[in-house]
């Protein structure tokens, strides 16, 4: 055994006894505070006495009760510390660390400094410091620099340094199993070790595998719109969830996770991407589609498109006159331009009603709007239309509540009453207080009157998206079906914003979205409106844009740089997920091929394997075949172009065999996932034309395999591999 292997050998295994200690110390100290906690309030429960018999008795019992709490709320922080501790500690059990660099400070005389990078960072209970985590500043040595001078950067002060040394790990708990020395160069043991396993029902961090140009993206905190075009299997994803732990590591002291937001492309790859934040000790922030985040926006009873008819309507072939006007930035600039309050007419307005009796009529209504200041802008007219009706409501409540009426309905409560409408009880005698209850009594009788005015109910915003869409197009909308759209709902809400009330959110700190190609200009100037602090990260692959709602990355570079904030792109053209074999295939398709050089990382795999059959009947035999064939060990799925043939095909297979031990997804389901194997739904020639959506269609379809590919096909192959026959 070599010396550096025998020393490295004997410093993991003295980390790895400190890591078990710390464990068994974080073990007891819970196991100890939970026993003080037990007893604590066992005490406050059964030996301490409430006495309230006087007024110092009641200040005695408070106090008494108030030091308890305290003790109790220490004890729930020590507890949480350490399960968190404890967390940390088994984590990093499984695998100490993984990197290792050498380091010579350049602004002092100080000796060569070792580094030992982990998932967590590790500290002894003596204090020292074992383990540093891979989000940690001088961790970024580890992932994009050479070895020589370099220099990393803690809270925005450079610190040049000389890395002497890089080495990677392969470590399973207390063992160490290899280590190699190495440059930046990305085609190492460990990567490919790594890009060889199978595929899994969930996505895997990568923090041991980080490439430069992801570790760019995951540490870019310089530009606030980020905008990332990656080739299928480049690590788009894998970069967001990384930098997603990584924003929440840098910045732990001002937000956590319920500061950001992730927006998927479908339900499918939620799950998908479930664990990889907690496998990093981090929470999963708010992660919606796009079709629940403007569902959990709009908050209107009528009902919105469900997932299935939103995907059926935008992976149709074509697109409607009305649709596209919806997606426009140009529309979008028209109602954040429009200024004319002459469209604000008694039309819009609606009575508000109880129990289908009218409060306010529409009449009184506009009149009231019509008495606020003309030099305000409409949604400012609006809110003081709210405020007035409010006002009205109020002084009409407490008027009531004066009324003989109501007090008379007060005095003949009975105590049981009394008690089940105010939790508490009252004299009869005091007109006052009788109707300071009375008016609590209508308040809670009266509520949805008061969400009503508040939630502007009485305007009618339907009917204002139909007054600007004619002011617009000059010719009347005609709404497609019962349920509000997707993109209807985005106008909607631009709508809100705009003339209504202020929908903006300053909370949040960060937006994320993958599968950026899938959005619509409208939808990303909505995001920009309703989040105006927050910083951006888009990504996507203009080459997956295979729905109806596409918008290319030159527009989305004029739209981010149009918010006048600074914007960076980043493009990745390294594949990870594919062996070389599928990434030749899936690039014949790139629609922009002769622009992008994309590189293969993965080793060589299987060729393509393509089969041909004369008809249906044929074709089933062989795929039924095809999935007997292979491992069960193994994840397959089927691809399709859309639901329906997904739901005929299962049918049709499920009549061979009893059961199938493969997934059947259409393309709009499977975009984002990866499996080791993938058929290829009949790509022939009376199934795929040579339009550059089928193109891309293929391309996001073959993209999805890391070892096999399949392409049954019935009679003639489509024209679109002629280039490869």
């Amino acid at each position: 055994m070599s010396n550096e292997r025998t020393q490295e050998t004997q410093y993991l295994q003295k980390v790895y006894k400190e890591l078990s200690q710390a464990k068994d110390t974080y073990k007891t100290a819970i196991d100890e505070v939970n026993t003080t906690g037990k007893s604590v309030l066992e005490q406050f429960g059964g030996d301490t006495k409430l006495n309230f018999d006087s007024y110092s008795d009641n200040l005695e019992t408070f106090a008494m009760m108030e030091m308890k709490n305290r003790e109790i709320d220490q004890l729930n922080i020590q507890n949480a510390t350490a399960v968190k501790q404890l967390e940390k500690v088994e984590r990093l059990l499984k695998v100490p660390y993984f990197g290792k660099i050498d380091v010579t400070f350049l602004d002092d005389d100080s000796d060569r400094d070792v580094f030992y990078i982990g998932m967590n960072d590790f500290t002894t209970l003596e204090g020292e410091s074992r383990i540093y985590d891979w989000r940690s500043p001088i961790a970024s040595l580890f992932y994009h620099n050479v070895l020589g001078k370099s220099r990393y950067f803690v809270n925005n002060n450079e610190i040049p340094v000389n890395l002497n040394l890089k080495r990677q790990l392969i470590i399973e708990e207390d063992r160490l199993i290899n280590f190699f020395d190495t440059t930046l160069a990305i085609q190492d043991d460990i990567l490919l070790h790594s890009l060889e396993a199978d595929s899994s029902q969930y996505m895997k961090d990568i923090t041991t595998t980080i490439q430069q140009e992801q570790n760019e993206i995951i540490r870019d905190e310089r530009h606030p719109l980020l905008l990332v075009n990656g080739i299928a299997g480049s690590g788009k994803t894998s970069a967001i969830m990384q930098r997603i732990a990584y924003l929440l590591y840098n910045h732990r002291t001002q937000i956590t996770a319920d500061d950001i937001l992730l927006l998927s492309p479908n339900s499918t790859f939620i799950d998908y991407i479930s664990q990889v934040l907690p496998n990093l000790g981090e929470r999963n922030p708010l992660n919606l589609t796009l079709l629940q985040f403007l569902k959990f926006t709009f908050r209107e009873k009528s009902p919105i498109e469900s997932e299935s008819t939103y995907f059926k309507r935008i992976t149709a072939e074509s697109v409607d006159a009305q649709q596209k006007v919806l997606q426009s930035k140009e529309f979008v600039t028209f109602i954040q331009a429009f200024r004319d309050a002459s469209l604000i007419q008694q039309s819009l307005f609606k009575p508000i009603l109880f129990k289908r009796k009218p409060l306010f009529s529409a009449e009184l209504i506009f009149g009231l709007y019509q008495e606020t200041p003309t030099t305000l802008s409409i949604r400012e007219r609006l809110s003081a239309t709210k405020e007035k009706l409010s006002s009205l409501w109020n002084r009409y409540l407490i008027k009531q509540s004066k009324s003989k009426q109501m007090i008379d309905q007060m005095q003949d409560l009975t105590e049981a009453e009394q008690l089940r409408y105010f939790d508490t009880t009252f004299a009869e005698e005091d007109e006052e207080q009788l109707a300071e209850f009375a008016l609590q009594r209508l308040q809670q009788k009266y509520r949805k009157v008061v969400d009503a005015i508040a939630d502007f109910t009485w305007f009618d915003q339907w009917l204002l998206f139909e007054a600007l869409y004619q002011n617009y197009q000059q010719e009347q909308y005609v709404k497609p079906t019962k349920a509000y759209t997707a993109d209807e709902v985005v106008v909607l809400l631009l709508i809100k914003d705009m003339f209504i009330e202020d929908l903006s959110n300053r909370q949040m700190a960060f937006i994320l979205v993958d599968e950026v190609q899938d959005y619509t200009e409208a939808q990303i100037l909505l995001l920009l409106t309703l989040f105006p602090q927050a910083n951006f990260t888009l990504a996507g692959d203009e080459n997956q844009a295979i729905f109806n709602t596409s918008i290319s990355f030159i527009e989305l570079q004029d739209l981010l740089s149009a918010s006048s904030r600074s914007v960076t792109s980043y493009q990745l053209l390294n594949s990870y997920r594919s062996s070389k074999e599928i990434t030749q295939l899936f690039q014949m398709f790139v629609t922009n091929h002769e622009k992008l050089n994309i590189v293969s990382i993965r080793n060589d795999g299987e060729k393509p394997v393509f089969i041909h059959s004369e008809d249906e009947q044929a074709y089933l035999e062989s795929v039924a075949s095809l999935l007997n064939s292979l491992t069960q060990k193994e994840d397959t799925v089927i691809i399709t172009k859309t639901v329906s043939e997904a739901e005929r095909l299962e049918k049709l297979l499920l009549q061979k065999n009893d059961a199938l031990d493969a997934q059947i997804l259409s393309i709009d389901m499977a975009k984002g996932l990866e499996f080791d194997n993938v058929i290829i739904h009949d790509p022939s020639t009376l199934h795929y034309g040579s339009s550059e959506r089928e193109k891309k269609i293929l391309y996001t379809a073959i993209s999805r395999g890391m070892k096999q590919v399949f392409l049954p096909y019935i009679g003639e192959l489509s024209e679109l591999f002629t280039i490869r026959k």
